[in-house]
């Protein structure tokens, strides 16, 4: 593929941006950060940290060609960005589309259905690219039937997966065994009304998907399948308010340091369903995962070689307190669900005031699956067996994780609104095991209550010069782990620049540590220019039910984005 980056090249020296010779796109981001010793937090003093990333998609008619150029210096240990140390061109591609194909031919992103069995991304906050690295193609025979096929192998780093083989007595030594984390995939999507039932107004949609990894077996203690497959279908019902979206998977056996080698086999299901008309909404779900780590690469840990996604059950947080206690999807074993309702109490009533009153509620669990022994002399635990019977329909006798938030905004009047939330937390770091600790603590089931007001406040002003302020106040109180919690924050706008000032205070902890930051910047357009001063606690960052942990810091950061 290396022809691709050297297209690119001569397309960006010839400055080709007319209509006749096709347009160029892109964006870039640059990120510095230094580090300072603080021993009160546990921050240690490393080598300043430079990373980034830019985007190139040129465009001319039916043909797109794009490229990635990133770089990562001095990643800090503990970070889990240490294997992008360096610099390169990860991702590069072809692609070719028209109405009724679309081939892709080099790195692309794919997903299907809820990504119970396959789902690749790029999130660079997070460490994840799982990008495929091979041949994509997406074919519309008809009207309403979208089909997609791939193969290819995913990324580890800077190169693909290829491990070295390790052969076992009485095998064959042929090329086929040779193949370490290939992937492939078929998937079919149908739309009923677009294709039999146009008159209806009930659309019905229906999917299945079929995925399978080829890794030769290389574990000297186990046997382990070379082709491991995995099946999912899926149907969504929507009539008028109403939408209901019903998602199963099956995988085969596929031991792994991710389940202790066990034997079952796998399954996913996902329910959703939801309920809207104007002032109110309802969406509730439930979710049972039991032995879906899927990797192409059986050695992978964290977030690496991973070609499903496991969506997560939980509200996605933004508050700084909100986010200390995450829940992380547990692929081997989980079984929860969620609701959430959104009322509008109306405007110009007692209640609901000049501008109506805003409610939300959000209710989530997490349950581990129901096990018990295939016999009396098995272990649940014991490694390189059929680990285990399931009763599907049982919950587990630990609770995982617990979540309650309640959320009312109200506008006072054109240049004032208050948002006001309490969150309810029950946390099992006994089994999760997802929190920093100190010296002579243990794991423990961690029970925590969350308060926070926060203001918009719009600040009168003459000409075109916008002025706005909002402030956070929070408190998480807690008889587990670190103790209490208090947090503050001001943030003022002025056209375009923002000045921000917060302290989060863990007067709980022995030490008692600050971890205040100070940012400043300046947004035009699609640029953005940010500065940090301040800490960072140790702890989990994450995203959709996916983290990685991040170690504690004291330093400048400095961050530039730009798209074009």
């Amino acid at each position: 593929m290396r022809i691709v980056s050297y297209i690119i090249i001569l397309i960006i020296s010839l400055q080709v941006n007319g209509q006749d010779y096709g347009s160029i796109s892109g964006n870039l981001q640059n990120n510095y950060q230094t580090f300072q010793e603080d021993i009160k937090i546990g921050a240690e003093d490393y080598p300043r940290y430079t990373s980034g990333y830019l985007n190139l998609i040129y465009n001319y008619k039916n043909i797109t060609i794009g490229t990635r150029l990133e770089m990562h210096h001095n990643a800090p240990p503990g970070s889990g960005l240490e294997q992008y140390e360096g610099a390169g061109i990860p991702y590069r591609f072809i692609q070719y589309k028209s109405k009724i194909v679309d081939i892709t031919a080099g790195n692309f992103y794919d997903e299907f259905g809820n990504g119970l069995i396959f789902k690749t991304y790029f999130d660079p906050s997070l460490g994840v690219d799982n990008s495929m690295n091979g041949l994509r193609l997406k074919f519309t025979p008809f009207q309403g039937l979208y089909i997609t096929a791939l193969s290819g192998k995913q990324r580890n780093a800077w190169d693909t997966n290829n491990n070295n083989f390790i052969k076992k007595p009485g095998y064959m030594s042929d090329e086929n065994n040779r193949l370490h984390g290939l992937v492939s995939a078929f998937n079919a999507d149908l739309s009923l009304n677009e294709v039999l039932l146009k008159q209806w107004n009930t659309y019905i949609n229906i999917g299945a998907s079929f995925v399978t990894k080829n890794e030769s077996d290389n574990n000297p203690v186990y046997y382990v399948p070379e082709n491991v497959g995995a099946f999912n279908s899926r149907i969504n019902i929507s009539k008028g308010n109403m939408a209901i979206n019903i998602d199963y998977a099956t995988k085969i056996n596929d031991p792994s340091s991710d389940n202790n080698f066990t034997y079952n086999k796998g399954n996913g299901l996902i329910a959703t369903t939801t309920y809207s008309q104007k002032g109110l909404g309802v969406s509730a779900g439930i979710k049972r995962i039991q032995n879906m780590s899927f990797r192409s690469n059986r050695k992978g840990q964290f977030q690496e070689f991973n070609i499903n996604y496991i969506t997560p059950f939980t509200k996605q947080q933004a508050y700084s307190l909100a986010t200390i206690y995450p829940y992380t999807s547990q692929p081997n074993g989980e079984m929860g669900s969620q609701i959430d309702i959104y009322y509008k109490i109306p405007k110009k009533t007692k209640l609901g005031g000049k501008y109506g009153t805003d409610i939300s509620l959000n209710f989530s669990n997490s349950f581990e699956i129901h096990k018990t022994a295939i016999d009396s002399t098995t272990d649940l635990d014991q490694r390189g067996t059929l680990g285990y019977n399931s009763n599907f329909f049982k919950i587990g006798e630990n609770k995982l994780f617990q979540e309650i938030n309640l959320e009312i905004s109200r506008k006072i009047n054109r240049n004032l609104k208050f948002i006001g939330t309490y969150i309810h937390v029950i946390n099992n770091d006994k089994i999760l095991v997802s929190q920093p600790i100190l010296k002579n603590q243990e794991h423990e089931i961690i029970n925590a209550n969350i308060f926070i007001l926060e203001s918009l406040i719009k600040i009168p002003s003459k000409g075109s010069i916008k002025k706005s302020m909002r402030t956070e106040i929070q408190h998480l109180h807690t008889k587990q782990h670190f103790g209490n919690w208090a947090m503050g924050l001001i943030e003022y706008k002025i056209s375009k620049w923002f000045f921000s000032f917060q302290d989060m205070y863990n007067y709980g902890h022995p030490e008692k540590p600050h971890y205040y930051s100070i940012s400043s910047g300046y947004n035009k357009g699609t640029n953005r220019f940010a500065l940090t001063y301040g800490k960072q606690r140790k702890g989990l960052f994450c995203v959709g039910g996916v983290c990685r942990e991040v170690p504690a810091s004291n330093g400048f950061a400095i961050s530039i984005t730009s798209s074009f």
